[in-house]
């Protein structure tokens, strides 16, 4: 270059150390410009993946308060001055009156122990046994008629007045009376052999008894004896006597009967099933 090329009016740069150093400053900017954006990239990254990878929050069921009580569904007793055993038979008397005026319950009220004649009923159901004698007054006048070896199903209507006077009465209403009156009922269980006294057992027993009754497809083989009729049919000679009696009511109006019951068990809240 020639001497006359170089711009004399101003002092030249000197050489050497300082553009190094600003090279140096200028590389080391970049790594920390460099490194730092790495740095958010990855951070962001990791939080991106983080939230994908993160299970939705789980949606919890409801559940009951800590303690919470189901409120019971059976009737409380109402307040009420019970007569002792033996002297309860007219205010039963009032009291199924309230509750049906089918003439043929009033008949099932034995002067003198009502509740005591009401209380072997339902042990005898329980033990598979038939009531003839409490329940004398249900008893129809009527036979059973056999047509070709079979029942004829005109027979059933034998039971119908007594089926009718059970449908007669409020299942609800009747549990409200018994629980107003069990304390009598548990002291005529407890005469019967039942030192705990809790009649409650009875009817569950009772009731399981009968729902245990076999459903028929058709009208049952009897075969006639001197003094009575019996099943051809190995298996129902084996079941217990209320269950065959319970038969002879015919298919429809047995399941009204058990469905009563059940109904008036499920108020009481007694385990049937």
């Amino acid at each position: 270059m020639a001497f006359d090329d170089l711009p004399l009016h101003r002092t030249p740069a000197p050489a050497g150390p300082p553009p190094r150093r600003a090279r140096a400053r200028s590389s080391v900017s970049r790594w920390v410009i460099l490194a730092a954006g790495t740095v958010i990239a990855a951070a962001a990254l990791g939080l991106w993946w983080m939230g994908r990878a993160q299970p939705p929050p789980a949606v919890l069921a409801p559940t009951l308060p800590t303690g919470a009580v189901r409120t019971p569904t059976r009737p409380q007793p109402q307040p009420m001055q019970l007569p002792p055993l033996a002297d309860s038979d007219a205010m039963l008397s009032e009291l199924v009156a309230t509750l049906s005026r089918n003439p043929l319950l009033a008949r099932l009220l034995v002067p003198g122990s009502a509740v005591r004649s009401a209380t072997l009923a339902i042990v005898m159901i329980g033990d598979g046994k038939t009531p003839v004698a409490p329940l004398a007054a249900l008893r129809p006048a009527e036979r059973v008629t056999i047509t070709g070896g079979r029942l004829d199903p005109a027979s059933y209507a034998r039971w119908t007045p007594a089926v009718r006077a059970l449908l007669s009465i409020s299942a609800a209403d009747a549990a409200q009376v018994y629980v107003n009156v069990k304390p009598l009922f548990d002291e005529a269980y407890r005469e019967l052999g039942y030192p705990d006294g809790d009649f409650d057992e009875a009817l569950v027993r009772a009731i399981r008894m009968l729902n245990a009754t076999p459903e028929l497809a058709t009208e049952p083989v009897l075969l006639v004896r001197p003094a009575y009729v019996e099943h051809d049919d190995a298996a129902l000679r084996a079941l217990p006597p209320v269950q065959k009696q319970l038969l002879l009511t015919g298919p429809e109006q047995r399941r009204q009967v058990i469905a009563w019951f059940g109904l008036f068990a499920r108020t009481l809240e007694l385990k049937i099933e």
